[in-house]
């Protein structure tokens, strides 16, 4: 390998400088050690990212590869208590604040609160600071190879070591996808689960409508609640129903909705009450269930 020499101006071959020996690798001279951690793939994109911290300052940029795959990019980078953080610690809290949410009584934002932050943690956040957060990682390396080795061979040798990509990620990823997939499914799930039943509950609200507004005017009128459908002026019980509804009924005032056709296993045949609460010129209406889990039945009858 041939080197080329270029003298100084008006200087003799001791002042020569000599250029490095060409070489057909990416990699930056040895002295580079920035250039040497990130390795061959991407290096003049990374280096660009990395000036423009030093020379500007500011963290945001933006990163493709994390938007789209930031779990399998944090493994290739060798970034693997960045990957972890991602892959578990992350989830985890999401889900415990999820729970304690839930546990308050707002469980419809929990669900948004875990979906929302997960995918604006995930799509924005991630890849706008993907870049800043690649750099940190490789100025803390480089700077605790630099202070445990005097060589510069040495700290080539061990940047190159502790830097560049790995294919880790081609291994594991597969394994980790299904592990995620399957804790989202057994929340996700379960929680679609609940939706659907409250929706189908719901129905029994919405058919329910004419028959409080038969009894509060018969109330109104009489002074007493009626007995059963046919006193309150409405069909019989099983031709008031619906897809998720079998039957409503009058029984001294009470309205009892059943659930039947369509509906989830969880409520068929189970009931809703409306109770009616009386004042002289008007009536409310109080909803629960004994046989329909809380979860399962509408704010406004929890």
């Amino acid at each position: 390998m041939s080197y080329e020499e270029n003298p100084m101006p008006g200087g003799d071959d001791s002042e020569s400088i000599y250029r490095a020996p060409s070489s057909d690798t990416s990699f930056a001279p040895q002295g580079d050690l920035e250039s040497i951690f990130i390795g061959p793939k991407n290096a003049n994109y990374y280096l660009n990212k990395f000036h423009n911290f030093k020379s500007q300052g500011g963290s945001i940029s933006w990163n493709w590869p994390a938007f789209f795959i930031a779990s399998i990019w944090l493994l290739y980078r060798k970034m693997w208590l960045n990957a972890f953080l991602y892959w578990f610690v992350l989830p985890v809290v999401l889900m415990v604040i999820t729970g304690i949410l839930a546990a308050s009584g707002a469980g419809a934002a929990s669900g948004l609160f875990y979906y929302g932050s997960y995918w604006f943690v995930t799509f924005i956040i991630v890849p706008m600071f993907a870049n800043r957060l690649y750099y940190q990682h490789t100025q803390k390396k480089i700077n605790k190879v630099v202070s445990a080795t005097s060589s510069p061979e040495q700290q080539s040798i061990e940047v190159a070591r502790r830097g560049g990509t790995s294919a880790i990620a081609l291994v594991i990823v597969p394994f980790i996808l299904v592990f995620v997939l399957g804790i989202v499914a057994a929340i996700s799930i379960p929680a679609y689960n609940d939706y659907t039943v409250r929706a189908q509950v719901s129905e029994g609200l919405a058919l329910s409508g004419g028959a409080k507004a038969a009894v509060t005017e018969y109330y109104l009128d009489t002074g007493e609640l009626p007995e059963n459908n046919q006193v309150a002026g409405l069909e019989r019980a099983s031709q008031i129903s619906g897809m998720y509804v079998s039957s409503i009924f009058v029984s001294g005032g009470d309205i009892i909705v059943t659930y039947g056709g369509q509906s989830n296993a969880i409520i068929n045949d189970k009931t809703l009450v409306l109770t009616p609460e009386l004042e002289s010129d008007h009536v409310t209406w109080i909803c629960y269930s004994d046989s329909i889990p809380g979860k399962h039945l509408p704010a406004a009858c929890r």
